[in-house]
């Protein structure tokens, strides 16, 4: 770290992240502890909100594993400037004592469903109206976050290039849709994908999704082969075991697409227009039936394919983590 940095690091005000998403504040914690910043993280969820806390006869046990994560929590509060709230579910933490200013970050189903909610948006519409500062992780939830607070801003999800494993195709070609069969991530489209696919390859190819979401026994009586909802470091395995994922159908790059672009893997989705900038680092077909045409293309020629698209690059260069935590550590200071 240069004396400047450091010096900017000494003036920086000291952060708390409370809890996570896709874990971008573990992420922007981590990388932000490398430049020097002062900031931590607290990611304990209250023992009345774990499935393996005390048990409702233990009566002492329960009461001892409040008081301590109230403690914990209170420590983390009192030693910082500033809090950072991952998600707008979790209010209730910014609104106990002892109160710091925060900054509200809104990551999905928060602002996108639960802020139309009548049971839900009072709560929601206070963080944004008492927030520092809004934030919000992907560009779909643009208008969203702009109708709880209109200046809320926009902060692309850092993604931790260390953790991706190396791109290690399996013996026989696979294609793997890499989300949930869920209608946030695009519902019945991702079943028309998931239909032109099965019509294009052969039955040499695997093509493997996850058993999760709504809509997953509609994909398996398709022909996907469902696999299990798995640990972080098995699911980037299985992304990197791919020739080719297959994205959602929800308009952006979540986290699960972010990964297999950073992998290097070839991708195949329909990112809407104008939410990211320059080449993009994925395949486009125009219609659901040609997602089957792309699919076999890149499973034919994949390490072409995936020189051409360059993810790993359009990743470092527009979700590395370096450059986000810049990009934060900013709208910090200007606090």
């Amino acid at each position: 770290m240069t004396g400047q940095a450091a010096a900017r690091a000494t003036a920086a005000p000291k952060v708390l992240h409370l809890y996570d998403a896709a874990d971008v504040g573990a992420t922007l914690v981590k990388y932000g502890r490398r430049e020097g910043l002062p900031w931590k993280h607290f990611n304990r969820l209250p023992p009345s909100d774990t499935a393996h806390g005390p048990t409702a006869g233990s009566r002492p046990a329960r009461i001892a594993a409040e008081l301590a994560w109230q403690a914990a929590r209170a420590a983390g509060i009192l030693r910082a400037d500033l809090l950072h709230l991952h998600s707008g579910s979790r209010l209730g933490v910014v609104r106990s004592r002892p109160y710091r200013p925060f900054v509200l970050h809104f990551h999905g189903t928060d602002i996108r469903t639960q802020f139309y909610e009548s049971a839900r948006r009072p709560a929601l519409q206070w963080g944004a109206d008492h927030a520092a500062v809004v934030l919000y992780s992907t560009p779909d939830l643009a208008e969203h976050a702009a109708e709880a607070r209109a200046d809320a801003v926009y902060l692309p999800n850092p993604l931790d290039t260390e953790e991706l494993p190396a791109w290690t195709p399996a013996s026989r070609p696979r294609v793997v849709f890499a989300s949930r069969w869920d209608d946030s991530k695009g519902g019945s489209a991702q079943l028309e994908a998931a239909r032109s696919v099965m019509a294009a390859v052969g039955p040499e190819t695997d093509v493997q999704g996850l058993d999760w979401g709504n809509g997953a026994a509609q994909a398996a009586a398709l022909g996907v082969q469902l696999q299990p909802k798995m640990p972080k470091p098995a699911y980037l395995r299985w992304l990197a075991s791919a020739h080719c994922v297959v994205g959602q159908s929800g308009g952006i790059m979540a986290m699960s697409e972010l990964q297999a672009v950073g992998i290097g893997v070839p991708v195949v989705m329909r990112p809407a227009a104008g939410y990211y900038p320059g080449p993009s680092p994925v395949l486009q077909p125009e219609r659901a039936e040609e997602f089957g045409e792309h699919v076999r293309n890149a499973i034919e020629d994949p390490q072409g394919v995936s020189a051409q698209l360059d993810g790993p690059g359009w990743v470092r260069a527009n979700h590395g983590p370096e450059r986000i935590v810049q990009q934060l550590a900013g709208i910090y200071a200007a606090l």
